[in-house]
């Protein structure tokens, strides 16, 4: 029984020291996760909680973890494994069956299971951990109460500074696939020997005021009316790492150019070359032929391949034609002017840019930090006058983006990406990344942006990356080399109170 304690103890404090670590230094990460947990239980209300609670669960995590695993307090260690595994495992057997979302975030991005997978393994360790709880009184340590008291309260600060340290930089090891050094390009292929989707579909027909569905191998006859169709995904297949990263430009209702089609007047003629004046609500029928129009409020030349007239049919379903496409039978509903010149989505073109570009990633413009902004600005001039790149990406509106560029007047311009994608790139609101040929080179904080004269002296990817790289390896050892420098110093002053008879060699075991 006593190897059985020892290894179930190892593994589970090997589990929680993992999921806690990769948890702490990505807090708004996991705050991202458990935000989308309240949402899912309909208590979005509270989730200015979500990055709180983040901090607290992943530190706890790590101390429990902790405490098993090096066998300090492994009494209050059993008891905190149990209780979070009493809390955790019917919310992931939830989780299982409705899937409100894809991936639990038990271990970040670090290690992406099923819903499934984690229940199953949250079965596995509350065993482990109803039989560490059992045996408890005969999880002996060698040191003494309060010595064990002072080491799990240092292994608690330190586990805390680091992730309120990583909240105002960035993670110390990205798990993402923005990590420095990735191709974001390479990142969206999909390779051709990978696994497709299995999608089960269903259709749904109608006939004699009865409903039924039939599969795509026995559709029924003629006789039967299409109601709808259900689609069921059985296997999503190869999904690649990045796959929506997207760059439109945010104009309200697709259109950039604001025009009176009211104010045109249309001019159509027929075979005998006789002329009609018209306008977008009384295109006259196939025996007209649009010709030209005329427009005396427009102030510059207008497509009007870009008009767009709206009727209604027979039942009220609405059908979109040109300027030369005669209405038939339909009703005039609405008109506008689509301006659909240029890319939709810039993306291709800034990944194959082969000069350098910045990324300033902000979630959302309301809600972003404003302290450093005039850093941002200063490094899109630097931009501009050296023939590189910068844009900003956001999931605000093109309300939200005006009422920014009326504020704060900034020269460079704004793009649309998913909101998701935007709190994957970087973690922080608003940050900045420096790619070239689309490959991630340097990333950042807003906090710790580099300083336009380190852009000017050196702007070698490579020197970039080493030099934030080695930053994150050395605070990440140091890390692990203060925590057990401190336990070592704390043994040897119990050893020397113990050696002097200050105290004795009992342990008050709680």
């Amino acid at each position: 029984m006593k190897i059985i304690r020892n290894l179930f103890r190892w593994i589970v404090g090997a589990t929680f020291l993992f999921s806690g670590f990769v948890k702490v230094i990505d807090p708004l990460g996991y705050g991202y996760k458990i935000a989308d947990y309240l949402e899912a239980m309909n208590l979005s209300a509270i989730d200015g909680a979500a990055l709180p609670l983040a901090i607290a669960l992943s530190v706890l995590e790590l101390v429990i973890g902790f405490s098993l695993f090096f066998n300090q307090l492994p009494k209050l260690g059993a008891l905190g494994a149990l209780l979070m595994m009493v809390f955790f495992t019917p919310l992931t057997l939830w989780l299982a069956i409705a899937n409100p979302v894809s991936d639990c975030g038990c271990f970040g991005d670090a290690l992406v299971i099923t819903n499934w997978q984690t229940f199953f393994k949250n079965l596995v360790l509350l065993a482990m951990a109803i039989l560490l709880f059992w045996q408890r009184k005969k999880l002996k340590t060698t040191y003494h109460t309060g010595i064990q008291w002072v080491i799990m309260f240092v292994v608690g600060f330190a586990s805390l500074g680091l992730g309120l340290y990583c909240l105002k930089t960035l993670p110390i090891i990205d798990f993402r696939p923005y990590h420095i050094g990735a191709n974001i390009a390479e990142g969206m292929v999909v390779p051709e020997d990978a696994p497709k989707p299995v999608v089960e579909s269903y259709f749904v027909y109608e006939k004699g005021g009865k409903q039924q569905e039939f599969t795509i191998d026995n559709l029924p006859d003629s006789t039967w009316k299409f109601v709808d169709a259900k689609h069921n995904v059985i296997d999503p297949g190869y999904v690649p790492p990045i796959h929506d990263f997207t760059m439109t430009k945010p104009f309200a209702g697709g259109s950039s150019v604001q025009v009176d089609v009211y104010g045109i007047e249309l001019v159509y003629k027929n075979e005998d070359g006789e002329q009609m004046y018209a306008d977008v609500t009384s295109v006259p029928d196939a025996s007209w032929k649009y010709d030209h129009y005329m427009c005396d409020d427009c102030e510059s030349d207008i497509d009007v391949a870009k008009i767009r007239i709206i009727y209604n049919d027979a039942e009220g379903k609405p059908v979109v034609l040109g300027v030369d496409e005669a209405p038939e039978e339909l009703e005039f509903a609405d008109a506008e002017y689509v301006d659909e010149s240029g890319p939709d989505d810039i993306a291709p073109s800034v990944l194959a840019d082969e000069r350098y570009s910045f990324l300033m990633i902000s979630l959302r413009l309301e809600d972003m930090e404003t302290e450093h902004l005039a850093e941002f600005d200063s490094i899109a001039h630097f931009a501009a006058d050296n023939n590189m790149g910068f844009y900003c990406m956001t999931s605000s509106n093109e309300a939200e983006i005006t009422n920014f560029i009326n504020e704060y007047n900034p020269k460079y311009k704004f793009y649309n990406t998913d909101p998701i994608t935007l709190k994957t790139i970087v973690r922080s609101n608003p940050g900045l990344l420096l790619i070239r040929k689309g490959t991630v080179l340097g990333k950042w904080h807003d906090g710790n942006l580099p300083k336009v004269e380190t852009l000017k002296n050196d702007l070698t990817g490579s020197s970039m990356t080493y030099q934030h790289n080695q930053r994150d390896r050395l605070l990440y050892i140091v890390w692990i080399l203060s925590t057990l420098l401190v336990m070592a110093l704390i043994r040897i002053v119990y050893n020397w109170l113990l050696k002097n008879r200050y105290i004795n060699d009992k342990n008050d075991l709680l």
